[in-house]
């Protein structure tokens, strides 16, 4: 009995010291792991010259675990790639977020009356403004959702 349990006993350690071999991808340039964003540079690349969702998406989760401060410009900046070069609908919502958020305006997507721009001084305002009708034109938003948003 002492004997298997010795034998059973070495098969297991045995199999927790093999280590496993992954083939790398062919290609790495296009391949992002939400669990490795080690190499910034190479994702905002990506982001930037090839309008990869799954990079974009890894560099947004990123940079909305960061402080506000540093987190909206950079944000916008992405986003602003990814909704204008590639067409993206969610980096257009990401965007008009990171820039409500910039100026203290609170978002509610389900409730776009619910956005209130009455606090905001008019260059903040038409900044906003622009973004909305940019959403509008690309029929990101309905002309209702853009009529609701309060003192725009």
């Amino acid at each position: 009995m002492k004997v298997i349990i010795v034998l059973i006993s070495i098969i297991i350690l045995n199999s927790c010291r093999e280590k496993k071999s992954f083939n790398k991808p062919i290609n790495q340039n296009e391949v992002v792991s939400i669990n490795n964003i080690s190499n910034y540079d190479s994702i905002t690349n990506l982001v930037k010259n090839k309008g990869n969702i799954e990079a974009y998406d890894e560099l947004y989760y990123f940079l909305m675990d960061s402080n506000k401060e540093d987190r909206t410009d950079t944000v916008m900046y992405y986003s602003k790639i990814m909704a204008e070069k590639y067409n993206n609908e969610t980096a257009y919502y990401n965007y008009f977020k990171a820039l409500c958020e910039k100026y203290n305006v609170s978002v509610d997507f389900s409730d776009f009356s619910k956005i209130d721009m009455s606090k905001m001084d008019s260059s903040s305002k038409k900044q906003i403004k622009d973004w909305l009708k940019k959403m509008l034109e690309k029929k990101v938003i309905t002309k209702e959702q853009y009529n609701s948003v309060k003192n725009l």
